[in-house]
């Protein structure tokens, strides 16, 4: 499992560089390897202080030395990280 996050690491910067992946559900699970292998940490998505989403959780990813980060359904979520 990822760790659990401070909501501060959930900047607006961070959402504005994300580009790992088109966020639909058939492309999350197809690469869910690839997401698991850059995610890093999570927090429930409406906890975050930037752009807060109910039922969902924001997940940061680090790749190439840069911080992303983007909002996973919980359906989402549990298929990646269960």
């Amino acid at each position: 499992m990822i760790e659990k996050l401070s909501p501060n690491a959930f900047t607006w910067s961070r959402w504005r560089r994300f580009n790992l992946f088109t966020c639909r559900y058939s492309i999350i699970v197809e690469f869910k390897n690839m997401i698991k292998r850059f995610a890093i940490g999570y927090i429930e998505g409406e906890k975050l202080y930037c752009r807060p989403k109910f039922k969902t959780y924001a997940v940061m990813f680090l790749k190439d030395d840069e911080f992303s980060w983007c909002h996973l359904t919980k359906k989402e979520f549990e298929e990646v990280f269960k």
